[in-house]
């Protein structure tokens, strides 16, 4: 059976395939050089609101330009060239224009920079490229380590609210108000002469932007596939031609499942979009077939064993750079090695999927539960409520696990095994038989996540206090959802071993030095953190 699936939890797997990914190193240089260009465009645009000027139409621009940051994986040179050129031209125009009006109202121009840009042409990106010159901003130099920690903050949490926008404006709502927050923040990191204090403010402050953000997205997801009901996901293969969609993207994924109903192909989520299963109107769907992971974190043997076409959806990020094989995108500009669809036509695709081999035989792992009944929660956290206030439990722990397919962590075995009674528990990751665990379904869903936490607060004043989150392990956006639960109150959040490449040890120990988060230690040292020995 472990022909096609291995559910084997390790946190950063490698592959276990010749030839099927490939890390640039270009690549933090080519990020570097649009973050330092984006940064001086946010600066003008900001600088021109306070001259009155209507800068919507760039607002629209840059967010759209930070959301390609998103996806991490190796740009083509053409896609880099036509970015960069993009953005310079863009920076040109309202640095002059700024300039000019400046004279015209007889305002002393403020500049960041001496230097207007060290990205003028194609020539000097080649030679970044080719010198490796990390550091393009000028000031980057001089930046204190806590600065550089929350630096790469700022940006992760702008690149995340930029990634939801562009979401939200995928169904229909623009967010006007919150694009201009993220600018702000954005432009924050512009003025590196102020202190650590202000940049930390500024972060707390968006944080209640960011999960507006959130929360609306979530609740038009809700609004076009709702609602969302409780589940069996098939981690399973059928026999016949198939089509992969990898990603977050539930327009996406909905738009292959249309192109494909006819063509009798069928179609297989991966990664987060197992979520997909929960909603109604997606589950619907017949050629909806099952969900496709053979090993944890690790894309490329999933993409490389699959024998038919991939589907990156938009503002997606796999955790490695892939270049194998017929994988295609609706992404603006595609990254290495990835096909682009244009306008919604997906014939390259289904053509592709009926001349691959497809399944030859049928294959069932097991099921996975996802989906939810909200009545029964709600009634399930009023019985807590009533636990904590007549004293039957004395705190409160959220414990779950972000990556889907993590089938086995020691570390949330022994917290659920060996929790004292007057711990209780609400796992989203394993079902126990313990009365002081409660499994919501062993699927991590932010969405229901928040309602919970909400939904605490709301029946019993001050209960945050009680209330404690752990993630053991990290996804792109763990971030951003770190600070979304700041700003809800939560004091205590761990944070267990991340991988480098979704979030660096030296971040890692800024936020918990710069916003107290919490290191997973050891179970015995956690819960006695939670329910000290000798406490009443």
């Amino acid at each position: 059976m472990n022909k096609f699936f291995n559910l084997y939890n390790s946190l950063c797997t490698g592959a276990n395939s010749n030839g099927v990914f490939s890390l640039d190193p270009y690549f933090p240089v080519i990020k570097e050089m649009l973050v330092s260009e984006l940064r001086e465009v946010v600066y003008f645009i900001q600088q021109l609101k306070l001259l009155n000027f209507d800068m919507s139409e760039y607002t629209d621009k840059v967010v759209e330009f930070i959301s390609v940051l998103i996806v991490n994986l190796d740009f083509k040179r053409e896609s880099l060239f036509i970015i960069v050129e993009d953005l310079y031209n863009n920076k040109i125009k309202l640095h002059d224009l700024y300039i000019n009006t400046c004279k015209e109202r007889n305002i002393e121009p403020q500049n960041i920079s001496k230097e207007l840009s060290m990205l003028q042409d194609k020539d000097s990106v080649i030679k970044a490229l080719n010198e490796h010159e990390k550091n393009i901003a000028p000031d980057s130099l001089t930046l204190t380590v806590n600065k550089k920690i929350l630096y790469e903050i700022m940006v992760n949490l702008v690149l995340n609210a930029c990634n939801c926008l562009i979401e939200l404006k995928n169904y229909g709502e623009d967010f006007t108000d919150a694009k201009e927050e993220v600018l702000k923040l954005f432009n924050t990191s512009n003025y590196t002469d102020d202190n650590d204090d202000v940049w930390i403010n500024k972060i707390i402050d968006f944080s209640a932007w960011n999960c507006k953000i959130t929360n609306k997205l979530y609740d038009k997801i809700n609004e076009r596939f709702g609602p969302v009901e409780k589940t069996q996901v098939p981690v399973a293969v059928k026999e016949g031609k198939a089509i992969l969609v990898s990603g977050s993207g539930l327009l996406d994924l909905e738009k292959i499942l249309i192109a494909a109903q006819d063509k009798n192909i069928n179609v297989y989520t991966h990664n987060n979009l197992m979520s997909a299963f929960q909603y109604k109107k997606i589950s619907e769907y017949s050629n909806l077939t099952g969900h496709y992971q053979r090993l944890n974190n690790n894309f490329p043997l999933d993409f490389a064993s699959f024998p038919g076409p991939v589907f990156i959806t938009r503002n997606s990020a796999p955790k490695i750079e892939v270049i194998r094989g017929q994988i295609y995108t609706q992404a603006k500009y595609p990254s290495f090695g990835i096909a682009k669809i244009e306008n919604d036509d997906f014939s390259p695709i289904i053509d592709y999927a009926l001349k691959s081999e497809g399944f030859k035989e049928s294959y069932s792992q097991n099921y996975i539960s996802v989906g939810y009944n909200y009545d029964e929660i709600s009634q399930k956290l009023n019985e807590i409520i009533l636990k904590l206030q007549s004293n039957k439990i004395k705190n409160i722990a959220i414990i779950g696990l972000i990556d889907k397919f993590a089938d086995f962590n020691e570390y949330v075995n022994q917290f659920l095994s060996k929790s004292p009674d007057e711990l209780y528990i609400i796992s989203f990751s394993y079902d126990t038989k313990r009365e002081n665990v409660w499994s919501v379904n062993p699927f991590y869903d932010f969405p229901i996540l928040y309602k919970i936490i909400n939904t605490l607060k709301n029946n019993s004043e001050g209960i945050e206090k009680y209330l404690s989150i752990f993630f053991p392990d990290c996804a792109i956006n763990t971030l951003s959802q770190i600070f979304n639960l700041k700003y809800m109150g939560i004091k205590n959040i761990f944070l267990g071993n991340c991988c480098p490449n979704v979030m660096n040890p030296v971040l890692t120990e800024g936020l918990k030095n710069l916003f107290d988060i919490k290191e997973i230690s050891t179970v015995k040292d956690d819960i006695e953190f939670l329910i000290p020995k000798g406490a009443n």
